[in-house]
């Protein structure tokens, strides 16, 4: 077993530059040794354990599009814009490995609360197009519980499709990193790339596996690149607008999240839900607010909902 490992410095950071290294040792001891002689910082960004070797993961890193950088050019790639893209890519690669050791996600006990909360609210619903607000404070985690909610509406509600459409485009990035760092999300679900062919995956997993699909809220043309999207059954696709105070109640904005036809939208932001909510024509009471006095009160064992699960 091998333990893949990827760190940056925060110079070839803003220059989109990673390396991605390979040992059998502790990273943290792997990356303090490789110190030496670097008059940066070497900062961790994440790692992974499987069987596949770093010359395998830079074989795909390639394939993905990803450019060898440095002196040797063999371990450092560029073309990234974040960390979590960084990670998300390795994780993507390493996804396919028999023995890859990922996380567990354990719900923390008011994440499983407001999930009750929406698919409650959800099962009530009758129209055809409804939407909801999610006001979730800082901290509370919402990229894996909105993956592991993606996964309830594919596997109890018949969801196919997960668009993610996203005026503020890092938003996008977390949620591609959790989906590969998270045990139980890659059996049912797959995440679409930009690079992917997104026809023969759709042809490929269809009804099978929950298709989530990133999408920028700056595309131009997206009356013809999204046409098929739209014109699928309004009631196969659910819409999750992270950031949503971020651009996202403006008119062009509101129109391509229109455009793609979607039976659910849910709208998710930390503060300003009233410029949220003005634009929506279907939220009705579907409003969700979890504060982070409501985190501290159930931590400190004193919010009311905790007396309603003794």
């Amino acid at each position: 077993m091998n333990t893949l490992y990827i760190y940056t410095t925060e110079s070839d950071r803003k220059k989109g530059r990673y390396k991605f290294g390979e040992t059998t040792r502790k990273v943290d001891s792997r990356i303090k040794n490789q110190q030496t002689g670097n008059s940066e910082e070497l900062v961790k960004v994440g790692e992974f354990t499987s069987e596949y070797s770093d010359h395998y993961v830079h074989n795909e890193l390639e394939k993905l599009g990803y450019t060898r950088v440095g002196e040797g050019g063999r371990e450092w790639f560029k073309g990234f814009e974040s960390d979590d893209e960084a990670l998300s890519t390795l994780g993507r690669i390493v996804s396919t490995s028999e023995t890859v050791k990922l996380l567990d996600y354990i719900p923390r006990f008011y994440q499983e609360y407001v999930k009750l909360l929406f698919i409650n609210m959800l099962s009530k619903m009758k129209g055809l197009k409804n939407d909801f607000v999610l006001e979730l404070a800082a901290r509370f985690g919402k990229t894996l519980w909105t993956l592991d909610l993606m996964k309830t509406l594919f596997s109890d509600y018949s969801y196919k499709v997960a668009l993610l459409p996203a005026y503020v485009l890092t938003a996008l990035s977390s949620f591609e990193k959790e989906f590969y760092s998270f045990k139980g999300f890659k059996d049912t679900m797959i995440f679409v790339r930009e690079c992917d062919d997104v026809q023969k995956i759709f042809d490929e997993y269809y009804g099978k596996k929950l298709i989530i699909l990133p999408i920028s809220l700056h595309t131009e043309d997206y009356k013809d690149k999204f046409k098929f999207l739209s014109n699928l059954p309004s009631g196969d696709k659910v819409s999750f607008i992270d950031e949503a105070d971020f651009g996202c109640h403006r008119d062009n904005s509101q129109n391509f999240i229109k455009y793609l036809n979607c039976g659910l939208d849910v709208y998710m932001t930390g503060t300003a839900i009233e410029r949220v909510i003005t634009p929506l024509d279907n939220v009705g009471d579907n409003v969700i607010r979890w504060s982070y006095t409501d985190m501290l009160m159930v931590q400190n064992g004193e919010h009311p909902i905790q007396k309603e699960f003794v």
